[in-house]
């Protein structure tokens, strides 16, 4: 019976083996291998759920934006560490050659794309280079300083009592004459009529007039957009410029100007017969005004406390300007029943007895400016025909009368010449002056022979007498150094200072300006 239970247990045994032997046949076939590779078969299977999770992965990671940093060259110390990681990258190739499904790791190759998707981190590295560019931003408020510049300059040049930079003509005949005494009307007054109130155009107090703009500023008390003639005269003397005699607080040591803008030469009853009056309110002042202030200012400031010999030693030292005189009557007179040739014997007979008191009062050295071409001011272009006007444009009736001033005028001053031999008078051609510049406007920069520069646009000369510069409606050229008028009257500061160059320089003075100078040597 043992026997029988012990073969019984080994049958059982045998059947049993057999019944499972196949399925152990079966997964020893696939487990076998991977069982003899204890090391890590199982896990190399597991490895493509590993790059999910990788944390081997990311140091590679790393390791490409340590790549860009070469980008950022200028640590080049920390170039080398990073070609020493991609020698390092050659392995992740040989796992591939020992793993048969590299094609699974291939799988695992589409993560480096998605490295280079971590690439834009470099470029948020280039975010924080952007705080450079914002240095730049900061570099340029220094361009803005120099746009903060030129508005400074302006006011530096435009100080309230004369031109800050000086003129061309500047010190050429500097300690010849100490003081300079001047007369005439609007071309040559430098603030007169406007400290009495008595001229309807406003050069001062108002910051949008346009009078003295070019060069002083609203405080030019001046009927142009810069200096005059007068202004050029002083500078070129050496001289600070004329202040107006009614500027009671002014220095009068170096000079005076007692030029009145308006002034006349008519008497009261010829004066009400005019057709036009402008400029002044009411009845202007006389030439013979002047000449009162004149010998008043002799008296208590000149001479005052000198003898007769000390004054007359004084006096050598002056020069006496007489500018334009008569500008005023033949605008006015124009289309009056006063005749133009009147207005030239009047105007005259007034300059010439105004210059022959100057040298009875002991003065030795006198200049004489004569009449420009009137009849080519827009002024008097505006009111006068087409059919008596000249080649050039000009008044020929206006300009006829001008004619005759200057020949009275000449032929009277060169009778005082011989009558007071040591005194030098001096005639200046306005006339001859005027029409060099016209003629040749190329050769002066001029653009503008006839049209005004400030004015009211209302035809082609830009010019209306009941809108005058300055005026509501009125405008203003861009470059007055192209004009030659300023506001219909009165020259602009350029066409002033080439008057000022053809006296001094281009023979339009008899005798030549320079005999002056050879009187009196400079000390």
């Amino acid at each position: 019976m043992t026997n029988f239970k012990c073969i019984s247990l080994l049958l059982a045994v045998v059947l049993v083996s057999l019944i499972l032997n196949p399925t152990f046949a079966h997964n020893p076939k696939h487990n076998r291998p991977p069982r003899d590779p204890k090391d890590c078969p199982p896990p190399i299977p597991k490895k493509p759920k590993p790059p999910r999770d990788p944390k081997d992965c990311p140091p590679p990671i790393p390791k490409v934006p340590k790549q860009p940093p070469p980008a950022q060259d200028p640590p080049p110390p920390q170039d080398p560490p990073p070609p020493q990681e991609p020698k390092q990258d050659p392995p992740p190739p040989q796992e591939p050659k020992q793993d048969p499904p590299p094609p699974q790791e291939p799988k695992q190759d589409p993560p480096p794309p998605e490295e280079p998707k971590q690439d834009p981190p470099p470029p948020e590295e280039p975010k924080q280079d952007p705080p450079p560019p914002e240095e730049p931003k900061q570099e340029p408020p220094p361009p803005k300083e120099p746009t903060q510049d030129p508005p400074e300059e302006p006011k530096i040049v435009t100080p309230p009592n004369g031109p800050e930079k000086p003129t061309p003509f500047h010190n050429l005949y500097i300690g010849y004459f100490s003081i300079v005494i001047a007369f005439g009307d609007s071309y040559t007054d430098t603030g007169n009529a406007q400290y009495m109130g008595s001229i309807t155009i406003t050069t001062t107090e108002s910051s949008s007039s346009p009078y003295g703009s070019t060069t002083f500023g609203k405080k030019s008390n001046r009927l142009s957009d810069g200096r005059l003639v007068i202004d050029f005269i002083t500078d070129a003397l050496g001289l600070p410029t004329l202040p107006p005699y009614k500027e009671t607080k002014a220095n009068f040591d170096n000079g005076v100007n007692f030029a009145i803008a308006g002034a006349t030469t008519l008497a009261n009853d010829l004066f009400s017969k005019l057709k036009r009056i402008f400029l002044w309110k009411g009845t202007p002042l006389g030439i013979m005004t002047e000449l009162d202030w004149y010998k008043k200012y002799q008296i208590d400031q000149l001479c005052k406390g000198l003898d007769q010999k000390a004054c007359a030693e004084k006096l050598k030292t002056v020069l006496f300007w007489v500018g334009e005189i008569g500008i005023n009557d033949f605008s006015r007179a124009v289309g009056s029943k006063i005749p133009l040739s009147s207005i030239a014997k009047s105007s005259v007979t007034y300059t010439v007895e105004l210059v022959r008191t100057l040298i009875r009062n002991g003065a030795k050295n006198i200049v004489v400016q004569g009449l420009p071409p009137l009849g080519c001011l827009p002024l008097d272009i505006s009111i006068t025909p087409l059919s008596l006007r000249d080649r050039s444009g000009c008044s020929q009736i206006v300009n006829a009368a001008v004619v005759i001033h200057n020949q009275i005028l000449q032929a009277k001053l060169e009778l005082y010449r011989k009558l007071f031999p040591d005194v030098t008078i001096i005639y200046a051609d306005s006339w001859k002056a005027f029409y060099a510049i016209r003629n040749n406007p190329q050769k002066y920069k001029i653009q503008e022979v006839n049209k005004t520069c400030c004015g009211f646009k209302q035809d082609d000369m830009n010019f209306n007498l009941q809108s005058l510069c300055g005026a509501s409606g009125t405008s203003i050229c861009d470059d007055p150094s192209k004009y030659i008028s300023w506001d219909g009257i009165h020259p602009t500061e350029s066409m002033n200072y080439h008057m000022t160059d053809q006296y001094i320089n281009h023979q339009c003075c008899n005798p030549p300006f320079q005999e002056l100078m050879k009187k009196k040597a400079p000390k």
